[in-house]
């Protein structure tokens, strides 16, 4: 196939998005997209169902159904955990191990994914639910996007431990979602290049304390540091820096977002005691009807999900440098605020067995984030995925670049002009200047810096 007719299909896509006239130079390219890319959109370009049903998927982790939704989750309001003050004397593991490419020292590279879930031995412990090669190649393919960080972090969507009774589901099979992750795939999450997972959600617990104390236990072995339970703090080293993160949900016993006054304090301490720090969250809404990041407070299944623009300006201010949202199981949209990149939700990055992955479930992407000696967003790059049923992180084909569409389109429309800045090749940048103030017709448009043409629509960069 000649590179012209591989180029037309994301032409075709890109003319759909941005229309015939945002593709001239003299485009009104600084305001509000006239034909924003809504998710019916991107299920019609993704030839997916819009009614989001996959038939052939059996449960399905995420937008469960109406019957399912009373006991698909935990039950109750959440506790608010006591926080424990931020030990400075604990020390920080050196993670100069994960090659990259980035030879700055006064640049460190931050990669972060969405959820992980790498395969699951419960409810069926006859091995159906976990990927071929016992999990070998599952995250082969992105490897090479993930090695290039030097703190290289995802959302570990359930616990690892072999055996055990999970409390949460016991007697509710197959109206509840519980995962147990074999115990020898933590050795697939460090030769992908993970160095530290973030462990507060709503499956940490799937099987009790046992479980999490046993993926502690297990990331520990693998030199992988993790945050999540109270008092759990990830300290590593990163070209000389110190590097913490802190890992927040809405659940008992985690780092509680919805304790504002104790997760100021907790941030605060970290900075103080850090060069860099990155705050991750389990947050938000579940679900393709919940890609937008609301100004207002989040409930799902009668539980509260966090104000979340509240909360990560809160942080910011306390002095985090980034911060990274999971919880919605869809990508959501990023904003610079004071200098700081958040993103609210990464998506599905590597969800094998019972996730629903249809649509815009099967989308995610890699974040690269390259923060300046003072924790300020210089730039980065948004490399897509997807995945189809069963699962595993795929690099887009042909005409799949739809998730970076998805994230400009989600990031604008959210955010406007503290949304970050997403080229069609993936680059991210903060705006320098407002767009409002920007001339159509100068070369510094927003338009211009896409750079359209038929090369480069949604050509993703090799990486080396």
């Amino acid at each position: 196939m000649s590179a012209s007719i591989r180029t037309f299909p994301a032409l075709l896509v890109a003319l759909i998005y941005f229309g015939p006239v945002q593709l001239c130079a003299s485009a009104h390219a600084h305001g509000p997209l006239p034909v924003p890319l809504t998710p019916l959109l991107a299920q019609a370009a993704l030839g997916a169902n819009p009614a989001h049903s996959d038939s052939s998927a059996g449960q399905t982790a995420t937008a469960p159904t109406a019957s399912s939704q009373s006991t698909s989750s935990p039950q109750g309001s959440p506790v608010l955990s006591p926080v424990q003050p931020f030990n400075p004397a604990q020390p920080f593991k050196d993670q100069s191990s994960n090659p990259t490419n980035n030879t700055n020292d006064d640049e460190i590279i931050v990669t972060a994914v969405g959820d992980v879930m790498l395969g699951t031995t419960f409810p069926d412990d006859t091995g159906s639910s976990l990927p071929p090669n016992d999990g070998a190649t599952l995250l082969q393919e992105v490897t090479p996007i993930l090695r290039r960080g030097d703190v290289t972090f995802g959302n570990l969507e359930g616990p690892m431990i072999d055996g055990g009774e999970s409390v949460k589901c016991h007697g509710k099979v197959g109206t509840c979602y519980a995962f147990r992750v074999p115990t020898r795939y933590g050795k697939h999450l460090r030769a992908a290049g993970f160095n530290v997972m973030g462990l507060a959600n709503n499956h940490a617990m799937d099987f009790g304390a046992e479980g999490r104390v046993s993926s502690q236990h297990v990331l520990d072995s693998q030199g992988i540091a993790h945050s999540g339970e109270v008092g759990d703090i990830a300290h590593l080293t990163a070209k000389g820096k110190r590097v913490t993160v802190i890992s927040f949900a809405t659940y008992p016993g985690a780092y509680n977002l919805l304790n504002l006054d104790d997760a100021i304090r907790v941030v605060s301490d970290a900075h103080a005691a850090s060069d860099i720090t990155i705050v991750s969250f389990h947050g938000g809404a579940e679900g393709t009807t919940h890609q937008h990041v609301p100004d207002g407070d989040e409930t799902f299944l009668g539980e509260d999900r966090g104000y979340l623009r509240r909360f990560t300006h809160a942080i910011v201010d306390a002095g985090a440098d980034l911060v990274l949202g999971s919880g919605p199981h869809v990508v959501r949209g990023m904003e610079v605020y004071r200098g700081k990149l958040i993103a609210y939700s990464l998506g599905n990055f590597a969800t094998y067995g019972p996730f629903n992955l249809t649509g815009e479930a099967g989308l995610s992407v890699i974040l690269e984030a390259r923060l300046g000696p003072d924790g300020s967003f210089l730039s980065g790059h948004a490399y897509p995925t997807r995945q189809e049923k069963p699962g595993g992180p795929k690099l887009p084909k042909l005409d799949e670049g739809i998730s970076l569409l998805l994230l400009r389109e989600l990031s604008e429309t959210d955010f406007a002009e503290s949304s970050v800045m997403v080229s069609p090749t993936g680059e991210l940048s903060p705006r320098a200047v407002p767009p409002t103030t920007l001339d159509p017709m100068e070369p510094a448009s927003l338009i211009d810096n896409f750079a359209i043409s038929s090369n480069a629509i949604l050509q993703i960069p090799s990486i080396n």
